[in-house]
């Protein structure tokens, strides 16, 4: 399918979405558009439809603020007012499941990790070692190609719940690390710190947290506090620097995400580990080579030393109806990361690319 404005160009785009990101940029109304469609789709699954903004109490535990009024739920389904006050809908406790993951993992900063690499060559010591990845049933922003869907139902469910004993309790002997996913674990940032000070008492582990980098103020510093006190990295999905083109692939505003970002890379300077790690999901026909070279130059101006993962699409949720990633398009892609001024840039999962051929411009 391509854009209705630009059909003789090749544009690809979701039906999803209806137009390209130019066409999002230039007019209004087909952001508007496609914020209803993010409005259905979360009021099909039972789910607070959008973000809260008419109420008198503002919740402060992510980036998003959800305003709320007296017994409304926020985004996350975590939190509602209760006698004019933020309270949590399951005190003590968040939405989450886990499991174990043999290393190496498939993670978006293998390539960089010191569990797994040592020297740039992979250590053989690291196959006795296991990641126990906990993945976060709640999520402030609404991806249309989210690739872990099943957090809708938990957040709907509001199960299953665990405490951060309860959590911490499931680590052995061979846990080296703990990444928290999601979802989003931002949603639930009390929970991952009480978690990981919790895990920390006992063993020396790396914790990993991949967000969506809708961090709260009030937890940002902590949350990086407990990250670096492990030697851990914060691992950043990028989705888009247009404003347009962001809020239509996710519902939400990227604002505080770019600021939290570059807030992190200038701490990250002083650490020896690679601190924070960035991801770029190539989307055929939104996240083109022109989409890169922005979010490429932009992770530059903080740092040009942040490693870079160049992450291979694969079609689901409101955006099956898009090709996989192509090989061509995440090779150029590369190039424009680097021209960009990047200096540590991967294609983070070539498995998944094609040969599909379609404009990625």
């Amino acid at each position: 399918m391509f854009c209705p404005n630009h059909a003789l160009e090749g544009r690809l785009i979701s039906k999803s979405i209806g137009c390209c990101p130019e066409c999002l940029e230039a007019n209004s109304a087909s952001l508007k558009r496609v914020m209803r469609v993010h409005w259905a789709s979360r009021q099909n699954d039972g789910l607070v439809p959008t973000v809260p903004k008419g109420g008198a109490i503002v919740c402060p535990e992510c980036a998003n603020h959800c305003r709320l009024d007296e017994g409304e739920n926020g985004f996350c389904h975590l939190r509602t007012v209760t006698d004019s006050r933020i309270a949590e809908r399951y005190p003590g406790k968040a939405v989450v499941s886990w499991y174990f993951d043999l290393l190496p993992t498939n993670c978006v900063a293998d390539w960089v990790c010191s569990l797994t690499h040592c020297n740039g060559a992979y250590s053989p010591y690291a196959r006795y070692l296991k990641n126990l990845a906990v993945f976060y049933g709640t999520c402030s922003s609404d991806c249309l190609f989210c690739q872990n869907i099943s957090y809708r139902g938990m957040m709907g469910r509001g199960t299953p719940l665990m405490t951060p004993s309860e959590l911490a309790a499931v680590a052995d002997d061979r846990t080296a690390c703990v990444c928290y996913f999601g979802g989003d674990p931002s949603c639930n940032a009390w929970h991952t710190v009480e978690t990981s000070k919790l895990l920390r008492e006992e063993r020396d582990v790396k914790i990993c947290y991949e967000t969506n980098g809708l961090i709260s103020g009030k937890w940002l510093q902590q949350i990086a506090d407990v990250v670096w006190e492990s030697r851990g990295p914060i691992k950043f999905d990028l989705k888009a620097y247009s404003p347009e083109l962001y809020t239509a692939l996710t519902g939400v505003s990227n604002t505080t995400v770019l600021r939290n970002f570059r807030a992190l890379a200038q701490r990250g300077r002083k650490r020896k580990e690679e601190f924070l790690i960035a991801s770029i999901l190539l989307i055929p026909g939104y996240i083109g080579l022109s989409e890169v070279r922005s979010l490429a130059a932009f992770i530059a101006s903080c740092d040009p030393t942040v490693p870079t993962a160049l992450l291979g699409f694969y079609p689901h949720h409101m955006m099956s109806d898009l090709p996989c990633t192509s090989r061509a398009h995440a090779e150029a892609a590369v190039k424009a990361a680097q021209d960009a001024g990047l200096t540590n840039v991967r294609i983070g999962n070539a498995g998944l690319l094609s040969s599909e051929k379609y404009n990625f411009q």
